[in-house]
């Protein structure tokens, strides 16, 4: 049987149906398709709202998304689809509503006892509501709500800089705010904002950098610094920039090395050397340095196996140690390159 294309079917069928006169635009059929493209960008709206910490705004897109899918499962009620977005929305919509009244709970906490004696109850107070919102912020990542997590990050952020603000030479609170920045950082990153990401993490390396510089001898300000190196070398090599990445993996790496001549039979700094050797091999592997990424890997088995040896979380460096030998194999074998 012979077809006619579509188009060509439904202009024969429409000249033979229709007036003389245009339609009027009630015979339309509602356009479903515009409706469920306007919603998805409502969402999309709602996200960044709320990922830059504007939650009234997030809130208002996210009912205007809600009253366009409403109106979908309206017009198509038997669709189980639409009755899934819509309950979907609604439920994100409650998830947002609930976050706006913990912050504001919090804030209200915060302000209690702001002067004289007072005052120092009020800022313990407000450290705990940093924390707090660092820690319900990390549970939202772990769920997948980034924009969530972002809102809560940059609110305790704004917490910490006040503090510190009023303290300039306060070394704990300047230590808080990193870990603020170093959160908003990680989560810009799984989102893809690099460039944020990076004026971020380099923010946190500076005030780590001032702080291991005040008092050289800390070995904790020093490992904290080494730790924001890892993270930047993390962005950067998602940047696309693997000499960058190196440059602050093999800084990283110096001051564990440094850190652990000092203190020889500290497991967990010969751990985080470990970590930093597979850091720089992956690195080095990835950009086609095979016998770099061997040398590191390599040694990075050899403490792995000295922990091992001293009977050190005997299970999970096992795991470790095989895996390594499988990465060492690999990489010792002909590059099928061309």
């Amino acid at each position: 049987m012979q077809m006619n294309p579509p188009h060509a079917a439904a202009a024969s069928s429409v000249a033979a149906a229709s007036p003389a006169t245009p339609p009027s635009s009630a015979a339309k059929p509602p356009d479903v398709a515009g409706l469920i493209e306007a919603a998805h960008a409502r969402r999309g709206a709602a996200e960044a709202a709320i990922r830059r910490g504007e939650l009234a705004a997030g809130l208002d897109a996210l009912r205007e998304e809600l009253a366009l899918r409403r109106r979908v499962l309206e017009l198509d009620p038997d669709n189980a689809q639409a009755r899934d977005s819509v309950a979907r929305t609604a439920a994100r919509l409650a998830d947002v509503l609930v976050f706006r009244s913990s912050v504001a709970g919090l804030h209200r906490g915060e302000t209690a006892g702001a002067d004289g004696a007072a005052g120092l109850t009020g800022a313990r107070r407000q450290r705990e509501v940093a924390w707090t919102l660092r820690s319900v912020g990390g549970t939202l990542e772990a769920r997948g709500d980034l924009a969530g997590a972002l809102a809560l990050y940059r609110e305790g952020l704004d917490v910490r800089r006040r503090l510190a603000a009023r303290e300039p030479g306060n070394a704990d609170l300047m230590l808080d705010i990193t870990y603020s920045l170093s959160a908003i950082a990680q989560a810009l990153l799984a989102l893809g904002d690099f460039t944020e990401a990076l004026a971020k993490q380099n923010e946190s390396l500076a005030m780590r950098r001032e702080l291991a510089q005040r008092d050289p001898a800390n070995s904790r300000r020093r490992l904290d610094l080494s730790w924001s190196l890892m993270a930047l070398a993390d962005i950067l090599e998602a940047k696309g920039e693997p000499d960058g990445s190196l440059a602050a993996l093999r800084e990283s790496l110096a001051i564990r090395r440094a850190l652990l001549a000092a203190d020889v039979g500290n497991g967990g700094l010969g751990r985080d050397v470990a970590a930093s050797l597979v850091r720089i091999g992956e690195v080095l592997a990835a950009t086609g340095d095979r016998a770099g990424a061997h040398a590191a890997f390599s040694e990075a088995r050899d403490i792995v196996c000295a922990l091992a040896a001293r009977g050190t979380d005997g299970a999970t460096l096992s795991a470790d140690i095989a895996v390594l030998g499988e990465w060492i194999a690999a990489l010792a074998q002909p590059s099928t390159a061309s």
